[in-house]
């Protein structure tokens, strides 16, 4: 498994395979093709890239990234490729190809290639799976996953972690306080109004409890999505596109729970570790995995934190994760003409709200019936549904709700 920082990056959004991924691609090329003379670069997208790098503004990224470069961005959505994620960036010295890389976007901005070592990101975690994590903290004779994590990581991670955390919660209250429009086509059903703050502002009005719960974990989970789909910065969480659940359930316990900044800083470990473990055996990628891989991920990584501030052992942690993960396997990538809005915004409130539904079964359902299932298991189940999803599904904008309301 990689390191936190490579699971929670800074960024802009509004999708961390399709504009941060492509990005780092970029500065990668830039870098092999430093002794290359040339004047000009051609970059070539693939599959779900080249079907819905419009909407998630993967041109302008990688155009930004090259800089003072000449370079051309195109998209292929016809060419067969084994990896959905795919680009490939080609100089020139006239007519005469001088030097070609591929790069492929593996989920949450994160990047590999075949052909240039230097952008592969190396593991430092020794395990795999959360059955080996919990028999070596067992063995070790750790009881929380912030000393497990201080095992592997740079010493550096803890302020890592505690900026990551700031930045989570200065992307609420930005889009708690934004105004307007969230920049997408001319299909008039993609008019998105940014919401975030009118529903806070009805939220601290609500004199239910529970549904004043509800509807502050949205009105901050929408705050995250919203200012990822107007392509604003934010911490990957474990993606663009899922951005918003994490911050939402850390933010409402610190604001309305009287948690402290140190303990939500430390749930961040607990939680990444859920995430890199999806990430490493499946994928948290939307055109992979489905928003299955995205939604899914971040509700686990909700539930665990959650769990972990409200006292929760490992177990329970770990069954927060697992049951969080389970009621979102099979949900499809079906972004409206490819842009980060529809479902995707909703699908981050709703995310959240099922991150606290998690917890609650964690709590007072674990001592009555422990899960048969454990969350090894329901990663194991989420990667065979991913791979058995139709590639409609999966990040195109060809099926769901994007065949349904989007213009093609």
């Amino acid at each position: 498994m990689k390191s936190l920082k490579k699971l929670f990056r800074f960024g802009a959004g509004p999708s961390s395979s399709h504009t941060i991924a492509p990005s780092l691609a970029a500065a990668c090329f830039l870098t092999q093709l430093a002794e290359t003379k040339h004047d000009s670069i051609e970059v070539t997208l693939y599959g779900a890239l080249a079907c819905t790098g419009i909407g998630h503004g993967t041109a302008m990224a990688i155009l930004q990234a090259l800089r003072q470069e000449k370079a051309t961005v195109k998209e292929d959505g016809k060419t067969p490729v084994a990896h959905p994620l795919t680009m490939t960036f080609e100089a020139f010295l006239g007519k005469e190809a001088v030097l070609k890389r591929t790069y492929l976007s593996l989920g949450g901005g994160e990047i590999t290639s075949p052909d240039d070592p230097n952008a592969i990101e190396r593991d430092i975690y020794p395990f795999r799976d959360l059955n080996s994590v919990l028999s070596y903290m067992e063995n070790e004779g750790l009881d929380d996953f912030k000393s497990f994590a201080l095992r592997f990581e740079n010493p550096d991670i803890d302020e890592y972690l505690r900026q990551t955390l700031a930045r989570m919660f200065q992307a609420i209250e930005n889009g708690l306080n934004a105004k307007g429009i969230v920049p997408a086509n001319n299909n008039p059903k993609l008019v998105w109004p940014r919401v975030a703050g009118s529903i806070y502002q009805k939220a601290i009005k609500i004199e239910d409890p529970d549904a004043k719960r509800e509807m502050l974990l949205t009105s901050y989970a929408y705050a995250v999505a919203e200012s990822s789909a107007s392509g604003e910065q934010i911490v990957t969480a474990p993606t663009c596109g899922s951005s918003g659940v994490l911050p939402a359930i850390l933010y409402y316990e610190v604001k309305q729970n009287g948690k402290t900044l140190e303990q939500a800083k430390d749930a961040l470990y607990a939680a990444g570790i859920f995430g890199n473990i999806v990430k490493q055996n499946a994928s948290i990628a939307g055109a992979i995995g489905g928003c299955q891989a995205e939604i899914g991920t971040a509700s686990s990584m909700g539930a665990v934190a959650l769990s972990y501030l409200e006292g929760l052992d490992l177990k329970r942690q770990a069954f927060a994760a697992e049951c969080a993960m389970e009621h979102f396997l099979g949900l499809s990538c079906d972004p409206v003409d490819g842009y980060v809005i529809i479902p995707c915004i909703e699908r981050n409130g709703m995310g959240a709200l099922r991150s606290y539904d998690a917890y609650l079964y964690a709590q007072y359902v674990y001592p009555i019936r422990k899960n048969q299932v454990s969350f090894d298991d329901v990663v194991y189940a989420m990667k065979m549904t991913g791979d058995s999803l139709a590639s409609a599904y999966k990040e195109t904008a060809e099926g769901g709700l994007a065949a349904i309301l989007g213009k093609k």
